[in-house]
């Protein structure tokens, strides 16, 4: 018998929720399904190739202290906020269904009225706009498929973390190995259930999954999984947390400055850390 786990985080500190994720993905191996929902205070979410200097309005997210974060999983970048609901399936690789992480999504919206379909780069839409965005990460024997999901998110702090848009500015990095995002038009669920909240989808997708699984589940707090592995949990919060991680990870790249001169970061991990502006 397939054992399984449910895990809701009662708090919406980014680095927090993304270190109990990894916690699930790579400790809690006697689980071969998990589904860990979670909520953050706002923050940019990049992928792993990911250049922080050309996706993100780091004036912007500095001013209004919103956090970046460089995930494990590839991908584009994303805006987190208590209106956007995450979600993480994490699997043995003999169990991995993509199928079905989307279907509990789809047959959640269901019950609002809601006809979601799965896109070409695996987004989920709603009449042609793109409401939940999807990375994969994969090691060892293990499989992570998650998500974003707009419920009622702030769009207009959206667009203004993000530099996918802005055309000459993304025409400055004239060399750069890592991988860019996608523009894609968006909504929140609420434009057509006006007053759903994230609350409301997160409780209905419980039942759901319960449903589809035979109430066969554990459940676990987020203060379980940490006392069982507090010193990996530190270790991994800090990490998410350091200069190194966010912005020395970046692949290299060059850029023109403002008068035309060529700037080449070979290894961004060397960079003053306290360069934050290009």
């Amino acid at each position: 018998m397939n054992r399984r786990l449910i895990v809701v985080s009662d708090q919406k500190d980014p680095y927090m929720n993304h270190t109990i994720e990894e916690i699930l993905f790579t400790s809690f191996l006697g689980y071969e399904q998990i589904l860990f929902l979670w909520v953050n205070a706002p923050v940019v979410v990049f992928g792993r190739n990911q250049n922080p200097w050309k996706e993100v309005a780091l004036d912007y997210t500095q001013l209004h202290d919103i956090q970046l974060i460089r995930r494990l999983s590839g991908g584009g970048t994303v805006y987190h906020d208590t209106g956007n609901l995450n979600y993480s399936a994490i699997s043995r690789n003999g169990l991995y269904d993509e199928t079905f992480n989307f279907d509990l999504i789809k047959a959640t919206a269901g019950h609002y009225g809601l006809n979601l379909t799965v896109g070409s780069r695996k987004e989920l839409t709603l009449d042609g706009a793109k409401v939940s965005g999807s990375a994969f990460y994969m090691k060892g024997m293990r499989r992570l498929h998650h998500g974003t999901l707009l419920i009622d998110s702030d769009l207009v702090s959206l667009w203004k973390c993000l530099k996918v848009k802005d055309e000459v500015f993304n025409a400055r990095f004239l060399e750069n190995r890592g991988v860019a995002s996608v523009s894609s038009p968006v909504m929140n669920l609420s434009e057509r259930v006006p007053g759903l909240k994230v609350s409301d989808f997160l409780n209905s997708l419980i039942d759901v999954y319960y449903q589809k699984v035979g109430y066969d589940v554990a459940i676990l707090s987020i203060q379980e999984v940490i006392s069982a592995n507090q010193l990996m949990a530190d270790r991994i919060y800090q990490r998410h947390q350091s200069w190194d991680w966010v912005f020395g990870e970046t692949p290299p790249f060059k850029v023109a400055g403002p008068g035309g001169e060529v700037f080449e970061y070979v290894k961004p991990s060397e960079m003053p850390k306290g360069l934050i502006n290009i």
